[in-house]
C-alpha cells in the first residue's frame, strides 16, 4: 500500500520528523514496535526514545529467550517447550496448554489446546505468525499485572475478563474485563509479585518502564508469563491505572517517561 513504493520499513519523512524531535515517545506494539529493531536504528542515528533498549526489548519480545532466562534466574514461570516450524517434538507438554507465537504481541496467535485436535489447529494458528512458538502449561487462576518504573514496582492490578481469558479481544473491546487496582490480595501476596516484577526488570536489562504479566492459582502460587516493554498507554490502559493508584496522573506518568528518555 505504500504510494512511494520504498522498500525501507520507515515511510517518507518519519526518520527526518524523529531526528527533529527531543525525543520519540515510543507507543508500538508487536513485531517490528516493540522487539527492539526500531530501538536499534535510533540508537545509530542519536534519536533518544522512550522505553527500554534494543538488547532488552530483542529479548523481552522473544517468549522462548525469555522463558530461558527466567529459568536461569529462578524466576516463577509456566512449564513450556519451543518448537520450531517443520521441526519434531522431543517432548509433549501435558493439555491443557498454551500455545503462542514466539514474538507475537498483544496476544495474537495465542490458543488454549484441551485435546490433540486443538493443539494441532492452535499450532498451526500460531505459526502463521511466526517460524518458531511456545507451548506451555495453562495456568489456572486469577490474572495480574504489575507496572515497574526505574526497578520500583507500581501496586498491582488484577484483570478478569468476563468471558474467556485475556485475548486480544478483551485486551481491545470496551467493557470485557473487570480491572481491580490495587488487587484485592493479601499483602504478602502483593508483596511477593512485586518483587519478582522487579526481578523480571533486572533480569532482562530493562530500562525506564515496563509491565509484567502473572498468573496467580487458587493456593497462591504464582507464575510470571512475560514482560511487556512497551505497554498500552492510553489513560485507561493498566499501567496508568497503577499509577493513578499511587498518586500519578496520566500526565504526570508521560512527563516522567519522557524526562527519563532526555
Amino acid at each position: 500500500m505504500r504510494k512511494d513504493g520504498g522498500k525501507s520499513f520507515f515511510g517518507p519523512n518519519v526518520l527526518r520528523i524523529c531526528q527533529s524531535a527531543d525525543a520519540v515517545f515510543m507507543a508500538l506494539h508487536g513485531a517490528n514496535g516493540e522487539d527492539g529493531k526500531i530501538q536499534a536504528c535510533f540508537e545509530l542515528m542519536g534519536i533518544p526514545y522512550t522505553g527500554t533498549d534494543f538488547v532488552s526489548a530483542a529479548m523481552a519480545m522473544d517468549k522462548g529467550i525469555t522463558k530461558d532466562i527466567f529459568k536461569a534466574y529462578g524466576i516463577p514461570t509456566p512449564a513450556g517447550i519451543r518448537l520450531r516450524k517443520g521441526g519434531q517434538e522431543s517432548e509433549k507438554v501435558p493439555f491443557p496448554c498454551i500455545v503462542k507465537a514466539c514474538c507475537g504481541g498483544s496476544s495474537v496467535g495465542v490458543c488454549i489446546a484441551r485435546n490433540e485436535e486443538e493443539y494441532r489447529a492452535a499450532k498451526e494458528e500460531a505459526f502463521r505468525y511466526d517460524n518458531e512458538v511456545v507451548v506451555e502449561q495453562y495456568i489456572t487462576g486469577r490474572e495480574f499485572s504489575v507496572g515497574v518504573m526505574d526497578g520500583k514496582a507500581l501496586p498491582v492490578i488484577e484483570i478478569a475478563p468476563k468471558q474467556g481469558f485475556y485475548d486480544y479481544k478483551n485486551k481491545y473491546q470496551a467493557g470485557s474485563a473487570v480491572e481491580t487496582c490495587p488487587a484485592e490480595i493479601t499483602p504478602e501476596q502483593t508483596a511477593r509479585m512485586q518483587q519478582i516484577a522487579e526481578q523480571v526488570f533486572a533480569a532482562l536489562r530493562l530500562k525506564n518502564y515496563a509491565r509484567m504479566d502473572f498468573m496467580m492459582e487458587a493456593d497462591g502460587s504464582m507464575y510470571c508469563l512475560e514482560a511487556n516493554t512497551l505497554p498500552g498507554m492510553t489513560p485507561t490502559s493498566l499501567l496508568p491505572q497503577e499509577a493513578a493508584a499511587v498518586g500519578i496522573s496520566f500526565e504526570q506518568l508521560c512527563e516522567r517517561i519522557l524526562s527519563n528518555a532526555l
